[in-house]
């Protein structure tokens, strides 16, 4: 579980010519690991190459230098792409496992130790180093992520501090960006002899006690409005928590409740974290629809972090129902759109929006709309209808919009044009956000949150819902839609 280098190389697009040295940003050579490797390695051993080469080679292999050329050993179809591990040609040889994670125009690169000969090409889950050297590069971007590119040179110091703390002589021994920058720059915590603090906590929180609770619920929809086509839809969520107590040491139990059991939708799964030591379970018998509360306790870690994902049974009803009729006559669109909100959902939105697309028909030139609330307006690229319909849907739960859209005669080809959505091919998608509401009914009950040892804390819990992905596709045209063949749908008889 060690790194031979580690290489921080900005995002640069070049032609043949070479990178200058004023291009690399950070370079850490481990010479201990290095000779370790040498002597592993034998005659197989291949010297890293300097920043300078690195540089060239990774962003040759990355496709930002000589971007406009189709280079057969590096652009071929045949080629396994395994991201984000890669293997870069050098002057001095073909390096391998390299790591790479891009942030904000950044490359976090790194080279772990193979245990064995690498010209073997092991599996990459039999290299410890490639989990551990992904973290790191991770809680490095973590560490500069307030910092911009352009000023990451002038942090050299830190960054060298940064590494001796995670990485002593290579060796990864924290790869967590909180406790690494608590071990940096703050004293350590003196504790009772009878109290153990975790190597993982080597700085206890100071200050107000606090625990932040987050249950956040999305739905993934897509409406197609035709018999013979049934609509789509997911729902999942996710628990977030951050946990600031003074204690070395603390085990929290939460459950996770229903608001009302009887419109209550149950969970399919339950994926939890690995600091999560129990989590209620039940087994539910076929064609059984019963809602039970689950009940998690954990040990949280020093960061915010993510306490469990799920995913429930399909809701009942669509939170909006929607219906697109779009008509095309030459450079002229009409379009009619009809929302209805469920009578279970909470009217009462942070933001609900439409935004209906116009691929392959060029910019707008003007457009003459009507609706029952909100307003319309065109987007700054002139290629999509914004309907801002509010925060609370009118009385009868329904909103309309009525347009006309009219398109220049040329057709300026636009990136981000779908190549299938032409002529009557079309769909308009919504956004939405829903405070202190879960369609699935699942809530964090405050009043059951356990704590020990026990101490006093303050308790901020928030529920959400939004839209992931809620698209409507027009009833005149053609959609896209996927689903298994009848016959793996089929039961096979004894």
């Amino acid at each position: 579980m060690s790194i031979r280098a580690l290489w921080i190389v900005p995002i640069v697009r070049h032609s043949s010519s070479d990178l200058l040295q004023e291009n690399i940003i950070f370079t850490r050579y481990f010479p201990i690991i290095e000779k370790k490797a040498k002597s592993t390695y034998g005659e197989d051993y291949i010297t890293l190459p300097n920043s300078v080469e690195f540089s060239s080679s990774l962003l040759f292999e990355l496709g930002y230098k000589d971007e406009d050329k189709f280079i057969q050993a590096r652009d071929t179809c045949q080629k396994v792409d395994r991201k984000p591990v890669y293997e870069v040609t050098t002057p001095s040889g073909t390096i391998w496992p390299v790591m790479v994670v891009e942030q904000r125009g950044l490359l976090f690169c790194c080279l772990p130790l193979v245990p064995e000969n690498p010209n073997s090409r092991p599996d990459l889950i039999q290299i410890p180093g490639i989990s551990l050297g992904f973290s790191l590069l991770c809680g490095l971007s973590d560490f500069l992520r307030q910092c911009p590119p352009a000023e990451v040179i002038q942090r050299s110091g830190d960054l060298h501090l940064y590494l001796n703390t995670a990485v002593p002589f290579g060796r990864i021994a924290d790869v967590n960006c909180e406790t690494v920058m608590a071990k940096m720059y703050n004293k350590p915590s003196l504790l009772p002899k009878a109290q153990k603090q975790p190597s993982w906590k080597p700085v206890l929180h100071k200050g107000k006690n606090s625990l932040y609770l987050a249950l956040t619920e999305y739905i993934r929809a897509i409406q197609f409005n035709k018999e013979n086509v049934p609509d789509a839809f997911d729902l999942y969520g996710s628990v977030t928590c951050k946990s600031d107590l003074e204690v070395p040491l603390s085990d929290i139990t939460i459950n996770l409740a229903y608001n009302s059991l009887e419109s209550a939708t149950p969970l399919d799964n339950l994926l939890i974290h690995p600091c999560v030591q129990s989590a209620d379970c039940s087994m539910l018998q076929k064609g059984e629809t019963r809602a039970s509360p689950r009940r998690i306790r954990f040990t949280p870690p020093t960061e915010m972090f993510t306490l469990c994902h799920y995913t429930a049974q399909g809701p009942r009803e669509l939170p909006i129902k929607a219906v697109y009729d779009m008509k095309m006559a030459d450079n002229r669109a009409s379009l009619s759109i009809q929302l209805t909100l469920s009578d279970r959902v909470k009217n009462a939105f942070e933001y609900c929006e439409m935004q209906i697309p116009f691929h392959n028909r060029g910019i707008i030139s003007s457009q003459d709309s009507s609706v029952s609330q909100g307003n319309t307006l065109v987007s700054p690229d002139k290629r999509i209808l914004v309907w801002n319909i509010g925060q609370k849907f009118s009385k009868s739960l329904n909103a309309t919009l009525e347009a006309t859209v009219v398109f220049t005669d040329a057709k300026v080809p636009s990136p981000l044009d779908d190549p299938f959505c032409k002529d009557l091919n079309a769909y308009a998608q919504l956004f939405f956000k829903i405070a202190d509401f879960t369609h699935s009914g699942r809530c964090i009950d405050s009043r059951s949150i356990q704590v020990s040892p026990s101490t006093k804390f303050k308790l901020s819990t928030v529920h959400e819902y939004l839209s992931a992905e809620y698209k409507i596709w027009n009833c005149n045209g053609n959609v896209l839609n996927s689903s298994a063949p009848v016959a793996l749908l089929k039961h096979p008889t004894d």
